[in-house]
């Protein structure tokens, strides 16, 4: 579900001023079912015929394809992810892939179809890989992937760059040895998979837990992930962060852009309108885009002193926008004022980009892991990452506490904060798309903690839980280690400290939810208040004109106009003094004694009835 973009309108009305994006959108809502449902058999096995590629006679070049679309008759949460890579994307966008009308079924023509099979072509091949490897001297060397036929190469060990650095010597004479190979992606695509996944040998779930960022799912929808048992995930060799990140877009032109830039990404991500960008303070035609992200982080130890291998998936940034308040902050101690060169700092046009160079970093002291060593420390990757999702988390934080007190000034003095276009009710429609969002927010600062602090460590002798000082024997077959870090870790407590400052923002919307619904009350009371009144006055007014009326129609029986001023000296002698008689009258029975008398009276004729 996504949220509205507000338009200036009446005060208490939130309006759409961008279709694109609303709470309710029938035609999304057909078009995520027009290839079927999780219900409908025969509708999606007929989708997934048009968009099969196995049949082709390269079947040869998708094992890892196979392979899935296998797997996927006993683990049926699994065909997402055989569908993601046959359609080269999410299959929602397979109306936008297929080279035949979607009723139909009859041909496009041939521009279309040849601009189609070119798109889906190139999401199919996009590759982003980047490979670090870290040496045991402390060095870590970097190597670009642009081709998935670079990737192969690099995977089956045929790159000439990495044969050159094969018995390098350390200090000593010592052979540098690799203690660790990691490869970073960016976005997924169909040969990234094939070739990771089959050389790898990588579960599948590692892939299809990544691929959609839904917040939850219909009763109807196919991409929904069964949840898993805890006790079931002690084989996982993955750990996955889910966190959100706030960019800034000056126009709502702007905004539409960043969000047909997103659905270029093969994975599925979209920024959504937090529609609390409307303040005394915000630029009338701004808009930030809140994006729910993930990156997901895979290992394999290595046997027999082989090294350790790592893959890690990140998330395409959208380059439209600015980051809020230019993004996160640096967190390396600043140079002194005698040091030759201020260092260069990090690129922060993408994650991608921002994750290699932290990687490629030694930490500072101060940050890195007591019980670790610095140059042999295979926990570095883990390390850059949490710091980097924790730095968005503390962004987001500071973000949501600006909308809250925005809120609570617009509360307090709605006649110098609040908008003239708007009324207090939507002060209360934005406090809504926090009581929904908080939340979310909270689980997934959650799940971060107990994957990464409290999973267990493995080794190849015992387990040792994180916040526990007992070591629990593992079963005959071993684990590969984690790379996260200890429960000692300093990155912990900043975790905390984000998912503290969730729990108190929630606690905070709920007490201004209600702070709000008093105040819409008693404006309410106060306007029903004005009807009273003026119902009174229609009320007095009636009861003068009653008599007027009722003596106008006795005389209206005179049929000789001849005598009409007569008539009308006697019909104001006449009704003037009924029309004061029953002003009096109602006058006299709304006194307050008068109306206890009247009550006294009621309750004795009601004691003699019973």
């Amino acid at each position: 579900m996504t949220p509205t973009i507000l338009r200036f309108g009446k005060p208490g009305i939130m309006k759409t001023a961008n279709p694109v994006y609303d709470f309710f959108r029938p035609e999304l809502r057909d078009e995520s079912y027009a290839i079927g449902d999780v219900y409908s058999t025969a509708e999606v096995n007929k989708a997934q015929e048009q968009w099969d590629i196995l049949s082709n006679p390269e079947k040869k070049k998708y094992p890892y394809l196979g392979h899935v679309k296998l797997l996927s008759g006993t683990w049926p949460h699994l065909r997402l992810l055989a569908d993601f890579m046959e359609v080269s994307t999410t299959p929602l966008r397979w109306k936008d892939l297929s080279t035949t009308h979607p009723t139909t079924s009859a041909d496009l023509d041939a521009e279309e179809r040849k601009k189609r099979t070119q798109d889906r072509d190139e999401r199919a091949c996009r590759t982003n890989v980047t490979v670090l490897r870290y040496l045991v001297s402390g060095e870590v060397k970097e190597m670009s992937c642009k081709t998935s036929n670079e990737l192969v190469a690099v995977l089956d060990g045929r790159c000439v760059e990495e044969s050159e650095d094969e018995g390098v010597s350390g200090r000593g004479g010592a052979v540098d040895e690799c203690k660790l190979r990691l490869y970073v992606v960016e976005d997924l695509s169909r040969d990234v998979i094939e070739a990771l996944g089959s050389k790898l040998d990588i579960e599948p779930a590692f892939f299809r837990e990544h691929i959609v960022d839904y917040a939850w799912c219909n009763i109807r929808d196919r991409w929904q992930d069964p949840p898993n048992l805890r006790v079931a995930e002690g084989h996982r060799r993955w750990v996955q962060l889910r966190y959100v990140t706030a960019r800034y877009y000056k126009t709502s032109k702007e905004f539409k852009e960043g969000v047909k830039e997103a659905e270029r990404f093969n994975v599925l991500r979209r920024p959504d309108d937090d529609v609390n960008n409307k303040a005394v303070w915000d630029d009338r035609e701004a808009i930030v885009g809140i994006t729910r992200s993930r990156a997901s982080f895979w290992l394999k130890k290595g046997e027999n002193g082989k090294e350790d291998v790592g893959v890690l998936l990140l998330d395409p940034t959208i380059q439209k926008g600015t980051p809020l308040w230019y993004g996160y902050r640096n967190w390396e101690p600043t140079p002194g004022i005698n040091t030759p060169s201020i260092p260069a700092g990090p690129h922060r046009t993408s994650l991608f980009q921002d994750f290699i160079y932290w990687a490629k970093k030694s930490p500072p002291s101060q940050l890195m892991n007591p019980s670790s060593s610095p140059k042999t420390n295979t926990h570095m990757p883990m390390q850059t990452l949490l710091y980097l999702i924790c730095s968005e988390w503390l962004t987001i934080s500071d973000y949501i506490r600006t909308r809250i007190g925005i809120i609570e000034w617009e509360i307090s003095n709605p006649d110098h904060f609040l908008s003239k276009d708007f009324g207090i009710d939507d002060a209360l429609k934005k406090l809504h798309v926090w009581r929904r969002l908080v939340p979310l927010y909270r689980e997934m600062l959650t799940d971060s903690l107990q994957r990464v602090f409290r999973t267990p460590i493995h080794d190849t002798s015992t387990t040792i839980t994180i916040n526990s000082n007992d070591s629990i024997p593992l079963p005959t077959h071993s684990y590969p280690p984690s790379l996260a870090p200890t429960s000692t870790h300093p990155i912990k407590s900043d975790f905390s400290r984000a998912l503290s400052y969730m729990e108190e923002y929630q606690q905070r919307i709920d007490r201004l939810t209600s702070v709000v619904t008093a105040i819409i009350s008693i404006e309410d009371s106060r306007r029903s208040q004005d009807d009273n009144r003026n119902v009174a006055r229609l009320t007095w007014l009636a009861t003068f004109f009653i008599p007027l009326s009722y003596i106008a129609s006795l005389f209206s029986m005179q049929d000789d106009l001849s005598t009409l001023g007569r008539t009308m000296k006697i019909y104001f002698a006449t009704a003037v003094p009924v029309a004061a008689f029953a002003m009096g009258l109602a006058w006299v029975l709304t006194l307050p004694w008068v109306i206890g008398v009247m009550r006294g009276l009621g309750g004795k004729k009601a004691a003699r009835k019973g």
